[in-house]
C-alpha cells in the first residue's frame, strides 16, 4: 500500500490496518504524528500504539510533551483545548495512558529520538514534578521523561507532507 505514489493517510481506515498490521515503530511515530497534529483520530490509532510493546520512547515522548504535557500534569480545566484535532477528553485519556505506561511497562525501544526543542517542556514536566506542583492524582511519567532523548534519527524511511506519510 505504500510507495511514493500513494501516501498513507491516516483518515483512512484501510490505512490505519495497514499501518497497524506493520510491526514497524518508525511509522507508527509517524502516524503518530499525523492522527494528532494533522487528522483527527477517529480510527482509534493512538490508543492503541501506546499499547504496543514495541513503541519507542520518543514516540510516546512526541505525544505527550507536543501538546504540552505539563498542561496534562498541572491538571488545568483548560488543558489541551488548543488542538484542533483531538477533543480535551481523548487528550486526557492519552496522557493518563502514557503515564501508566511510563510506570508499568516502560520503553524498551528508544531508537528514534526527538527535536532537542522537545527538552524545554520535558524539563518543565520535571521541575513541576520536582517542587510537587502536579494535580493530584496525576502520575508522572517517570521512564519517560527522567532522561533527555537522543537527537532525532536522520535515517528514518519516512516523512510527513502536509500529515500524510510517505517514503524517504
Amino acid at each position: 500500500m505504500l510507495s511514493d505514489e500513494q501516501p498513507l493517510d491516516m483518515s483512512e481506515a484501510a490505512h490505519v490496518a495497514w499501518v497497524r498490521s506493520r510491526r514497524d515503530p518508525a511509522l507508527w511515530h509517524f502516524a503518530a504524528m499525523a492522527a494528532l497534529a494533522y487528522k483527527r483520530d477517529k480510527h482509534r490509532f493512538l490508543p492503541w500504539v501506546v499499547t504496543q510493546p514495541e513503541l519507542d520512547r520518543a514516540t510516546a515522548g512526541w505525544l505527550f510533551l507536543w501538546p504540552e504535557g505539563s498542561l496534562y500534569l498541572l491538571g488545568t480545566p483548560d488543558h489541551f483545548d488548543f488542538l484542533n484535532f483531538a477533543t480535551k477528553d481523548d487528550m486526557t485519556a492519552l496522557a493518563k495512558a502514557i503515564c501508566e505506561r511510563s510506570q508499568n511497562l516502560g520503553f524498551q525501544r528508544d531508537a528514534i529520538g526527538l527535536d532537542k526543542d522537545f527538552d524545554a517542556e520535558r524539563l518543565k514536566c520535571l521541575d513541576l514534578a520536582t517542587r510537587g506542583k502536579m494535580a493530584p492524582g496525576r502520575m508522572f511519567p517517570a521512564r519517560l521523561l527522567a532522561m533527555p532523548f537522543s537527537p532525532e534519527a536522520k535515517d528514518l524511511p519516512y516523512c510527513l507532507d502536509d500529515g500524510l506519510i510517505c517514503l524517504t
